[in-house]
């Protein structure tokens, strides 16, 4: 039995011997990391935030895909291209910012935004009536969606709203191209995927908002090149580590010569100490466990019935029931400036009514994108939920009563058109200014009323 054992003057030399093949690799690793260059290029890595680098991996994996389709088309499309690759470079220069910087005012934020509010004006000023007009306003109607960075609480879902009006015209060209040019299809997959996955992006990284640093530094001191070469200051070494790491021997070997004496300085764990056991009720009893409260999962809105689009001779009346994004667009065919449409229980989908009809209604629907050329009489948006009216042409009369959220585009063409609202809120309208740029305006919900004479006057 004594032979099984190993002499403490066994022990030694191996112990020794460890020791050396530890010091061996220290020195090594030491001298591999001693490179200025090897350093600045690790650091690079490590140093770059999480939300940064998964913004990174993102581009890599889906716009330079789109990039690489315009590039194959040519012509407009590559130069949509690039300019999408530059506001995709603004976009990622804002999220390093915030990474670094405390939330700003309002004020300084919105100063924050000139350089991708440029990229996208420079975007939206590229869409011409020629061959790329479909491929230049698909990309200009889904390039709203980077203004997600302004958005609270919710900037996964306001990214989503803007994908049903980038397809509506990128399904054109799917039309047009389905089988006689994949190139062609290639550049409407990739620039939809580009949005989808920005959703996903934004619902891991920045699920209410865009994230702040609250620890870090104000924006106006931000230096690009601090995030990202500066390391991480580690907290400075006690004398005690420093004596012990430079001479591990010395420690090591004066420990195992105490021999029995080397459990000296543990404390003896008397009964009343084990908190394991049943009876033990000390006041220092570790506090239970909070278990989080379970959050009941949204429940995704659908609607109530089977989808519907008929043409009603009686009433020369199209009906449009229970459309979805499961859809695609649905697209309605005018032949009789007569003709009359009526759109109900839509939720998220994406209506396109082309020629000239008489009027449009739109009733009890959500997150639902209307698209009409002319509507001679009017159209009427009624007990509906963040709705969005394009008129391409002309429209008299917008109404818009029991409504919650709309924004109401119209063109040069109908800058004339009237609207009128009851018992609504959130309503926007957005129409182009002299130089072509598009503007939105918030349409009023309170008004102040006096007695004039005998008569009362309304005023915003």
């Amino acid at each position: 039995e004594k032979d099984k054992k190993m002499s403490s003057s066994d022990l030694v030399p191996l112990l020794q011997t460890i020791l050396s093949r530890l010091d061996a690799i220290e020195s090594k690793i030491g001298n591999s990391n001693s490179g200025e260059s090897s350093s600045n290029s690790k650091s690079d890595s490590l140093e770059l935030p999480r939300s940064v680098k998964g913004f990174d991996s993102y581009t890599q994996s889906y716009l330079d895909p789109f990039v690489a389709a315009t590039a194959k088309l040519g012509g407009d499309a590559e130069i949509v291209g690039k300019l999408v690759k530059d506001a995709w470079a603004e976009l990622r220069a804002l999220i390093l910012k915030a990474s670094a910087c405390k939330e700003p005012a309002p004020a300084a934020f919105s100063g924050l935004l000139s350089g991708l509010a440029a990229k996208v004006k420079e975007i939206n000023a590229s869409v011409k009536r020629n061959e790329w007009e479909k491929h230049t306003k698909t990309v200009s109607e889904g390039l709203g969606a980077l203004n997600w960075v302004a958005v609270k609480p919710a900037p996964r879902d306001f990214i989503e709203s803007f994908v049903g009006g980038s397809d509506y015209w990128a399904n054109g060209i799917r039309k047009e191209y389905r089988t006689t040019n994949p190139d062609q299809i290639a550049f409407c997959d990739t620039f939809k995927t580009l949005l989808l996955e920005l959703m996903a992006y934004v619902k891991e990284y920045h699920t209410t908002g865009l994230t702040w640093n609250p620890k870090g530094v104000d924006v106006s001191e931000f230096n690009p090149d601090s995030v990202i070469s500066k390391p991480a200051s580690a907290p400075p070494a006690s004398k005690t580590t420093a004596a012990t790491s430079t001479k591990p021997a010395v420690a090591l070997f004066s420990a195992l010569n105490k021999g029995e004496n080397i459990t000296s300085g543990l404390k003896t764990v008397t009964k009343d100490m084990q908190t394991w056991r049943a009876e033990y009720k000390g006041a220092d009893a570790p506090a239970p466990v909070k278990v989080a409260p379970k959050i009941a999962p949204r429940v995704a809105e659908t609607v109530k019935g089977p989808p519907k689009l008929e043409f009603q001779d009686a009433g020369s009346k199209w009906v449009v029931e229970n459309q979805s994004a499961s859809n695609g667009v649905v697209t309605i065919q005018i032949q009789d400036k007569k003709e009359t449409v009526y759109i109900f229980g839509c939720i998220g989908a994406t209506i396109s009514v082309k020629g000239k009809c008489k009027s449009i209604v739109v009733d009890s629907s959500k997150k639902t994108k209307l698209y009409f050329d002319t509507a001679m009489a009017s159209v009427e948006v009624v007990n509906s939920q963040r709705m969005e009216v394009h008129c391409l042409e002309k429209v008299p009369s917008v109404a818009i009563d029991k409504t919650d959220g709309i924004v109401v585009n119209l063109p040069a063409s109908s800058l004339d058109s009237s609207i009128v609202a009851s018992k609504s809120s959130e309503m926007n309208v957005a129409f182009p200014d002299e130089s072509g740029d598009t503007i939105e305006r918030p349409i009023p919900e309170q008004y102040v009323h006096r007695i004039v004479g005998k008569s009362v006057t309304a005023e915003v």
